[in-house]
């Protein structure tokens, strides 16, 4: 691992050789927001980043032609990766902060590799996971097991104010699609079978549940498809729904209970229902306190502060998958106070001095990150323990 003093100095110098590219990189992702497996330009981007400082990359990776990974140092006996997210949302483009969060870990292993001969036995690694808002690509190579070779796994999140403890709740997507028979409405409404009051008697249903599962629980749908006429017997609708729950096994009985009522829907209504997956299915991640306390000295260390809300989330995020393999860090990089994820508001601050000054920090907490865990084996040994104990 690189010496004390090398870190000091990278973090007071190093990553000044790299940071206006990074910021340029975000930029360039924040004007040009691409969605989920279709981010083409900014994998591009980031790549050729990365192969103009000489680091060789694996690009597309893990079958999925907008990934990508590079080792640096590869063959050393400890392992981290620092994970890069570059999708955009519908409508609002960057609204939750990818082309910032992303353009961080690709400074941070620029300056990675510009001390890689100090890294003795450490190999850090990049990947670009594509697709977090929705197809899960960190999911996706979980279950290839890239994940499995790490000792830890690290990104830094946007948010409005620093943040150590976060918690993401498992998350199933479905969609239901109900087959009857279609018949005019007026003249022969008996021959027909209603496919929308299927997916009617599917969230009535649902919303019934509601009384009987936990309070933390969150079942939430919309009507894609309810019909194409209103003299005509829907014949075909669909619905798309996502449950949520603090813990997978939780969630499993939910999800379980949510397709019941949709057969059930469907045998009351002699429509018939296809159940096909929407997205990839997430795992719940909790930050643990021995992570949360290395976090808070990292932050601490760079001279930021960092909140503790009432509430440390309800949302889902395939890192929870990543956790399932290593232990996976986090934390979120406050860009003002007040601004929250998934915004127009959110969107528009990417360009912003405050979100270039985010990108530093974030690349300068990894670079502390690492170095705190890799120059201390005991502490990451309790913290990879308390990781699988959670």
């Amino acid at each position: 691992m690189w010496s004390e003093k090398t870190h000091k100095k990278l973090l007071r110098e190093g990553l000044a050789a790299f940071e206006e590219e990074a910021y340029a990189l975000s930029d360039c992702m924040a004007a040009n927001p691409e969605l989920g497996s279709a981010e083409f330009e900014s994998s591009k981007n980031i790549v050729a980043l990365l192969e103009k400082y000489g680091i060789e990359v694996e690009y597309p990776f893990a079958g999925m032609a907008t990934a990508f990974k590079a080792s640096i140092n590869p063959g050393g006996r400890k392992k981290a990766v620092f994970l890069a997210e570059y999708d955009a949302l519908p409508e609002i483009g960057h609204g939750c902060g990818h082309c910032a969060s992303g353009a961080a870990s690709v400074l941070a292993i620029l300056a990675v590799n510009a001390v890689k001969a100090q890294l003795g036995d450490v190999q850090i690694d990049i990947i670009g996971t594509p697709d977090e808002e929705w197809g899960g690509g960190k999911v996706i190579m979980q279950r290839q097991g890239i994940f499995d070779q790490y000792d830890f796994a690290a990104m830094v999140h946007m948010m409005g104010e620093n943040q150590s403890a976060v918690q993401f709740y498992a998350l199933d997507g479905m969609e239901f699609v109900f087959k009857g028979a279609p018949a005019h409405a007026a003249a022969c409404p008996e021959k027909g079978r209603n496919a929308l009051n299927a997916v009617r008697l599917l969230f009535e249903s649902t919303d019934m549940m509601r009384q009987h599962v936990i309070k933390e629980a969150i079942i939430s749908g919309y009507i894609s498809d309810g019909g194409k006429a209103a003299n005509i017997i829907p014949d075909k609708t669909r619905a798309v729904f996502i449950t949520r729950a603090p813990r997978r096994h939780q969630l499993n009985d939910i999800t379980s209970w949510v397709k019941n009522c949709a057969k059930a829907a469907a045998m009351a209504t002699r429509t018939e229902v296809e159940i096909l997956p929407a997205g990839e299915d997430y795992d719940d991640y909790f930050t643990g306190p021995l992570k949360e306390e290395v976090m808070d000295t990292c932050f601490h260390s760079l001279g930021l502060e960092v909140v503790r809300p009432e509430n440390q989330g309800n949302g889902s995020s395939d890192i929870g998958n990543v956790a399932t393999a290593c232990a996976a860090f986090h934390p979120c990089m406050g860009i003002g106070k007040g601004l929250v994820p998934h915004t127009y508001e959110f969107a528009r601050a990417m360009t912003t001095p405050a979100v270039h000054k985010a990108i530093l920090n974030s690349a300068k907490f990894l670079l502390e990150l690492t170095y705190r865990l890799f120059t201390d084996e005991e502490l990451l040994d309790k913290i990879k323990k308390e990781h699988f104990s959670l």
